[in-house]
């Protein structure tokens, strides 16, 4: 019974949250508004995200967070904090199972399925939108935000660990191939990960799957294989040209310290 009291007040704005008027909101949008108010605060977003990987485990609890917006609070709480490990990892953990869209469920009742229409008819528009519509607007801004976390976080095994479930999930649909493959060293950090991290298991799984995904769509595409191998190479030039300025200011900076020693000497 207290699970379902939960259950209702984060879905039903007639629920305990309820204030009397018209204006009244369920559990998960006032969650949702308190990340989107409060962007800036690490702690908030921290256990605000580790939250949505609780709701998110009730099907229709994901599917209102993902109508609501749940997407895009969690793509700006890794984007306003990027070298917070906490919000990061726990981002990550809540976008493994958020973009998946919930498919119908063949043992829901005649009464689960009333009741999540009545639901959503209190959304409005919003209840309209399919949790895939929500997910093909974002799906860019996702990926690459999971692969700059991967990047900045590349020594921790348990925040790649979540990112190549995320990427790999995303991956189970064949649309979001050239999204991956076009985004900015995913396909390297996949490589990567699988040749660092060869004793984590769920890692080399789902890195390995995606890229075996991408590479059978490349290999169905010539004209798309062409396209993906120049940028990879521009993308390795880029990289070398970022190094080699790297050197050269190194070498500025030590010539510039030789030289102020040797003038107060």
């Amino acid at each position: 019974n207290e699970g379902m009291l939960f259950h209702t007040a984060m879905v039903n704005t007639r629920g305990i949250f309820n204030n009397g008027s018209n204006n009244s909101k369920n559990g998960i949008v006032i969650m949702l508004d308190s990340m989107r108010r409060f962007a800036q605060d690490e702690i908030l977003q921290a256990m605000s995200c580790w939250s949505l990987v609780n709701v998110a485990l009730t099907p229709l609890q994901k599917s209102m967070l993902v109508k609501l917006g749940g997407l895009t609070v969690t793509s700006n709480a890794m984007l306003q904090h990027p070298y917070n490990a906490e919000v990061q990892f726990r981002a990550l953990f809540a976008l493994i199972n958020l973009v998946i869209p919930t498919e119908t469920r063949p043992d829901e009742t005649e009464e689960m399925r009333e009741f999540e229409r009545e639901i959503f008819q209190q959304l409005g528009e919003v209840g309209e939108t399919s949790e895939k519509e929500m997910l093909d607007a974002s799906v860019g801004q996702i990926s690459n935000l999971v692969v700059v976390g991967m990047k900045n976080f590349c020594s921790s095994e348990a925040i790649l660990n979540r990112a190549c479930l995320v990427l790999h999930n995303l991956s189970l649909n064949e649309e979001y191939h050239s999204i991956l493959l076009w985004t900015p060293n995913c396909y390297q950090m996949l490589e990567w990960c699988l040749g660092n991290y060869p004793h984590d298991h769920v890692l080399q799984q789902s890195a390995g799957g995606t890229i075996q995904r991408l590479n059978a769509t490349l290999s169905a595409d010539e004209e798309l294989r062409a396209r993906f191998t120049h940028s990879i190479r521009a993308q390795q030039q880029h990289s070398l040209e970022l190094a080699r300025q790297e050197a050269v200011m190194l070498q500025e900076q030590q010539r510039e310290q030789e030289q102020a020693q040797m003038d107060v000497s």
